[in-house]
């Protein structure tokens, strides 16, 4: 009889397997055929951080891993190709075939850099395969794996619009996820625009990483049962978890974004599902080597600190309007509070005003300290490395100082001048970059979030275990977890911080 109880108590655990599921996100496949009738390419390839030239390389090797390997599923979450073009999407098409071939089902949805059209389906037929689908959108709702609903969120409005969801087409969504709910299906949701922010500042910094209506999106999702979602998009790997902090729900939502593997450091992922469809383990890799290129993370590290210079121009620009929107919201109320908002303009008017001027100053005094933060954040999981990320975050704070400097001279008026902007400044940079080198969003709310970027396990939306343990901890049996916003690492009956230290009891 006991027997019996032991059985009849394993068979919910018995009724699904533990599947593995593979994440590629923006491949940007380019062809060789295409590369070769372009007569500017390499004047073209100056301008960009991403490796353009290996992604036909870089997409076969993915293919390689992936017929290796022989996950239950593949997803790809956006950016297929470079710009949609017809060679680029029939390279992507013929890499699924040979996947699905193997019986590895393999699901896309379009990004921005896609122009799907009418053909899409057509394209992809496996994605579309028994799946319900939307009929404003490319969007689709399918369980490829028992248990397992994946609700592919198609934010191209049909045109690589920018993270546009039209309000049939989102609630659309919400019936599939509901449908899932009822079946008592664990539902992984699928995009290529971000929800959750994974630094703060990053909606100023890169407006069209989010999707338009992103708060509202995130709460609906959780509303309706969705509590992983998977994108792409901004080509760095990050993990965010944002946790309903009322406590009238208790729900949380995880964002999984992968980084491109035609950027530095060139990852992909893997996701194993629990039997119990409530947890993931989240493993990291990348593609470490070419035919012709036997490192190919020394190379693309060295390709991306020479290219994100290229950012700069644009990332300049955004941050100086961010400190004239500081001045406009801080300085003219006190000016006008003291009577002296006639000197408001005349004040302002010391900044340099034209993007020429802006660009330039940034190059000079920016460009460098902002490649090397750009690395660090690409290798994710920056709060590991506290030192490393102050002298990062401490480089960028003095080249804003020499930019004030630069502009308003050493003289003891320009001194002056300097000690009224310089806080501004500092204000409209310090935001991201101490959200990127504590590896934290929403610092100093309530919300606030530090989650493993590359190796957790996450509890989806289980209220018994709000936390994640880290697989690189396992073995010692350490768990991560986070109380009131504040990261802990739990040994026996010893707690710590991230970097080690013995937090008194």
């Amino acid at each position: 009889m006991k027997k019996f109880f032991f059985l009849a108590a394993l068979l919910p655990l018995l009724s699904f397997a533990q599947e593995r599921i593979m994440v590629i996100a923006d491949p940007h496949v380019l062809p060789q055929s295409i590369i070769d009738q372009e007569a500017n390419f390499d004047e073209y390839m100056q301008t960009q951080r991403k490796m353009l030239d290996l992604s036909e390389p870089i997409w076969h090797a993915l293919l390689d891993t992936a017929l290796k390997h022989k996950p239950d599923l593949v997803l790809i979450p956006g950016d297929l190709t470079r710009d949609g073009e017809t060679a680029a999407h029939d390279t992507v098409s013929n890499g699924i075939a040979r996947l699905q071939a193997a019986g590895i089902r393999t699901l896309v949805i379009p990004g921005n850099h896609d122009l799907p059209g009418n053909n899409w389906e057509a394209l992809y037929p496996g994605t579309f395969e028994n799946a319900e689908t939307d009929a404003d959108s490319h969007s689709f709702a399918v369980e490829p794996i028992k248990g397992l609903t994946v609700i592919g969120i198609d934010g191209s409005d049909g045109k690589a619009s920018i993270g546009k969801l039209s309000s049939a087409t989102q609630a659309w969504i919400m019936a599939q996820a509901d449908a899932a709910v009822a079946k008592g299906n664990m539902i992984i949701a699928m995009t290529h625009w971000q929800i959750l922010e994974h630094f703060d500042g990053q909606a100023t910094l890169e407006s069209s990483c989010r999707f338009n209506n992103a708060d509202e999106l995130r709460d609906q999702l959780m509303h309706h049962g969705v509590h992983l979602v998977l994108t792409g998009h901004f080509h760095v790997n990050g993990i965010t978890t944002f946790r309903d902090t009322t406590g009238l729900t208790n729900d949380s939502l995880v964002e999984i974004t992968t980084g491109s593997p035609i950027t530095y450091p060139c990852p992909y992922r893997w996701l194993t599902i629990s039997s119990d469809r409530k947890r993931v383990a989240v493993e990291t890799e990348y593609i470490q080597s070419l035919k012709d290129i036997a490192d190919l993370n020394a190379y693309s590290r060295d390709w991306m600190y020479e290219h994100t210079q290229n950012m700069v121009p644009g990332l300049a620009t955004r941050a100086w309007s961010k400190v004239f929107a500081k001045w406009d919201e801080k300085i003219v109320p006190m000016l006008e509070q003291v009577h002296l908002e006639a000197y408001a303009d005349m004040l302002k008017g010391f900044l340099p005003q034209d993007e020429e001027t802006q660009i330039a100053l940034a190059q000079t005094y920016l460009a460098k300290p902002a490649s090397n933060l750009y690395l660090f954040h690409s290798e994710a999981n920056e709060n590991e490395h506290p030192q490393e990320g102050k002298a990062f975050a401490d480089a960028v704070y003095a080249g804003i100082e020499g930019m004030m400097d630069d502009i308003f001279g050493t003289d003891w008026m320009g001194k002056a001048l300097k000690g009224i902007f310089l806080p501004f400044a500092l204000a409209a940079v310090e935001e991201p970059v101490q959200s990127m080198v504590e590896d934290k969003t929403l610092r100093n709310t309530p919300h606030a979030d530090v989650t493993d970027d590359l190796h957790p396990i996450l509890y989806i939306n289980d209220a018994e275990r709000t936390g994640f343990e880290s697989l690189k901890d396992e073995a010692s049996r350490a768990i991560k977890f986070i109380l009131n916003g504040q990261l802990f690492i739990r040994k026996g009956d010893r707690l710590y911080t991230p970097q080690g230290q013995q937090i008194a009891q």
